[in-house]
């Protein structure tokens, strides 16, 4: 997985970057609704309610910006795609809000791994990565 500042290629983007965020997506939904279902407070069902709420927002924000940066690169992204990742495509350039969704991306998978490997009590990234401007 990319660090923060290193150049990320049309090919990082779509075979690492966006298939990671939807495994993390996945795995964090169906971590709330299990603690949504075993909550017997109501209180924690809200907390969990919300939670899932404000992730969907944060992914909802993140694939928006991407899907604006590979409609910019649709040429080289064609080719990336018939190459079956042969070609790697151009280091993408970013816009700022662009720039932002990459990092959200990486952030949650990076938490969503830690969580699996036991480093996080918990799936969902806490609420500092999911403020960052919207779109």
């Amino acid at each position: 997985m990319h660090r923060h500042g290193t150049p990320i290629t049309l090919n990082d983007l779509i075979y690492s970057i966006i298939p990671n965020l939807n495994s993390a997506e996945k795995l964090v939904f169906a971590t709330l609704e299990s603690l949504i279902e075993a909550a017997s407070n109501p209180l924690d069902i809200l907390k969990r309610t919300d939670q899932r709420q404000a992730f969907g927002l944060e992914v909802h924000r993140i694939r928006i910006n991407l899907e604006h940066l590979l409609d910019r690169y649709r040429t080289e992204l064609e080719a990336v795609l018939r190459s079956e990742g042969e070609y790697t495509g151009p280091v993408v350039e970013p816009d700022a809000q662009e720039a932002d969704a990459i990092r959200s991306a990486v952030d949650i998978y990076v938490h969503v791994c830690a969580f699996q490997r036991g480093e996080r009590p918990h799936p969902v990234p806490g609420r500092e990565s999911m403020s960052r401007q919207r779109v």
